[in-house]
């Protein structure tokens, strides 16, 4: 059994396609590929996605281990930056084959 933003699935397959299929999560993780990045700078990054919707994928994220929040104290203020874990990082293997896949398989009117 697999737990997926509280849904219980038995195929790892549909768990990870429920993840990759939620609106954002794949722009995100894609722009978090190779830097840590403010909020800030992702919302702007994240071009159309609200500031409620990207917290909210940010937090699934961070509750399934693929990302991490960085937290530090300057000066009275909270800085905080997101970057990908290890986890996150080999997730983006999975990503770049079913591009791959993709654009062998799967047409594309433009």
């Amino acid at each position: 059994m697999y737990n997926m933003d509280n849904i219980i699935y038995d195929c790892p397959v549909e768990a990870l396609s429920s993840l990759l299929g939620k609106k954002w999560v794949g722009v995100i993780l894609w722009e978090l590929q190779d830097k840590k990045m403010r909020f800030g700078e992702l919302q702007r990054a994240v071009k159309g996605c609200s500031k409620k919707m990207l917290s909210q994928q940010l937090d699934l994220l961070i509750e399934n281990n693929i990302i991490t929040n960085d937290k530090k104290t300057i000066n009275n203020s909270v800085e905080s930056t997101y970057y990908l874990t290890e986890s996150g990082l080999s997730l983006l293997e999975v990503m770049e084959k079913m591009i791959c896949w993709s654009n062998s398989n799967i047409s594309c009117d433009k």
